[in-house]
């Protein structure tokens, strides 16, 4: 496999090449804010199942033409992130012919919500440590880009097969207008991730999003077509359900307690590093820094960035409820069947939950 060498990432093509014979080629439209070099861990991912990636310099229809002229075999896949969506998509609906495939991620459809500062753009692009690090020291990301409107995109989706990648969580660009689009595709799929965020190429669940597009590229180029076995018909003998209670906490919810009674909340005091809590409370790392990405999102810990950074409560801890922790890291308090008395134990556990803050749990 081959790439271009660091200092050629900004003002020159990406590209990324597989060691034996090329199975298509992927040419990536860059969203606002980024260079070619932000999807370096993407290009290396699809190099080694055998597909070229090129990110082009100028982002324009004769890049692309001339990146899938340079580059003939196999597949024709062009894929857009953000705004890279919209001129994908503008491309292939002008010229359905240059391409086999498309893949629109994170596509803007009307305004998003804006960041107020650096940290608050991380939080609305990527859950990710690794990719919030590398935009934190890339000096050629434009910060605060995203604030720009969106580009006006075509009428109506193209008539070729279209992947289209969206985060569940994602606060820049709204999933409702997403979805409605590729319901209304005659050749579109639509893949959510759950959780994810604005950067679903570049966000925590980066692995599972580039296996996806690897199907997806594999049907378009080599007709592999996998598909869910249907579920078998339910045994007509009744069987005994295994013991368990009506209530389950997951390990997020957990980690996230744990980690919450571990930090300060006075703004005088030291911030805990995730490193500490992590040792401290018994929190696998990869995870707990996730979770402080979402409860800082929710507004419930305050953080410093640095050598010195770590993390405070953002209230004292008679002002924080377990609620608020399980609306944080879970989204909702429980999820149970429709009827009365499901609903009504659902009410006395959401009533029970906002009552116990942080200094009264034991």
């Amino acid at each position: 496999m081959t790439t271009t060498p660091d200092h050629a990432r900004v003002g020159a093509a990406v590209v990324h090449t597989p060691t034996a014979a090329s199975r298509g080629t992927v040419v990536v439209l860059a969203g606002r804010g980024e260079h070619g070099g932000v999807y370096d861990r993407l290009g290396r991912r699809l190099a080694v199942d055998g597909y070229t990636v090129v990110v082009p310099a100028a982002q324009d229809d004769g890049s692309v033409r001339a990146a899938f002229d340079a580059h003939p075999e196999g597949a024709r896949i062009l894929l857009g992130s953000d705004c890279g969506a919209v001129r994908a998509w503008a491309y292939a609906a002008a010229r359905p012919a240059g391409v086999d495939a498309l893949v629109l991620a994170g596509l803007p459809l009307g305004a998003g919500e804006q960041a107020a500062d650096r940290e608050a753009e991380l939080d609305l692009r990527t859950s990710c440590p690794v990719h919030r690090a590398l935009l934190s020291d890339d000096p050629d990301f434009a910060w605060g880009a995203l604030d720009g409107a969106p580009t006006t995109p075509p009428d109506a989706l193209p008539d070729v097969p279209t992947l289209v990648l969206h985060g569940a969580a994602d606060r820049v660009a709204q999933l409702a207008p997403v979805q409605a689009l590729a319901h209304a595709g005659a050749q579109a799929t639509l893949a959510v991730v759950e959780g994810g965020v604005h950067d679903v190429l570049n966000d925590r669940f980066h692995r599972s999003v580039a296996a996806r597009l690897v199907l997806f590229a594999e049907e378009v180029g080599k007709g592999a077509v996998v598909r869910d076995a249907p579920a078998p018909a339910p045994a007509p003998t009744r069987t005994r359900s295994r013991r368990s209670g009506p209530l389950h906490v997951s390990a997020r919810l957990d980690y996230a307690l744990r980690a919450v009674a571990e930090l300060p909340d006075d703004p005088a005091a030291e911030p805990v590093r995730c490193e500490t809590v992590a040792r401290t409370r018994a929190i696998p790392l990869n995870s707990l820094v996730n979770l402080m990405v979402d409860l800082r999102r929710a507004g419930l810990v305050r953080s410093r960035r640095g050598c010195e950074g770590g993390y405070w409560l953002a209230r004292p801890p008679a002002e924080i409820t377990v609620a608020d922790v399980v609306h944080a890291v879970e989204g909702e308090i429980a999820s149970a069947p429709d009827t009365p008395v499901w609903a009504e134990l659902t009410r006395t556990v959401t009533d029970f939950l906002a009552t116990r803050t942080l200094e009264s749990a034991p």
